[in-house]
């Protein structure tokens, strides 16, 4: 007998877990959010490198990537780190024989990425 949860594997007989995908409207909103911080971050990165010059961004990596490559380069890597965060979230939250603790996961990224672009682009609009 199967508990409600599960579902059974007509192939093994076993019972499986049942499916743990993450509705649409949940996954637009976490991939919306990620978007915003990260697009509020570069913005904040352009006029604050505009107004007070590249010595003001605190991140050295950003700071020599913009001063060797131009702004090209912060935007390509801005891309780069949506699309790649972007992705982890969707595999994780549409994995059907996703574990609780996956669905965890897909969370806490969602969150971190958010929250680093939110403190990103705060501490380049307090930038004197």
């Amino acid at each position: 007998m199967t508990r409600p949860s599960q579902v059974s594997d007509p192939d093994a007989g076993t019972p499986m877990p049942a499916d743990r995908i993450l509705p649409a409207p949940v996954l637009r909103l976490r991939l919306a959010a990620l978007f915003a911080a990260q697009l509020f971050d570069y913005g904040t990165f352009t006029i604050m490198v505009e107004r007070h010059g590249i010595r003001a961004e605190l991140n050295p990596i950003v700071a020599n990537g913009f001063l060797a490559f131009g702004l090209p380069i912060i935007a390509l890597a801005k891309l780069a780190l949506v699309v790649l965060v972007g992705s982890v979230i969707v595999l994780l939250g549409q994995d059907r024989s996703a574990s609780v603790a996956t669905t965890r996961i897909a969370t806490f990224v969602t969150i971190v990425a958010v929250i680093g672009g939110l403190v990103g682009g705060i501490s380049n609009v307090n930038a004197h």
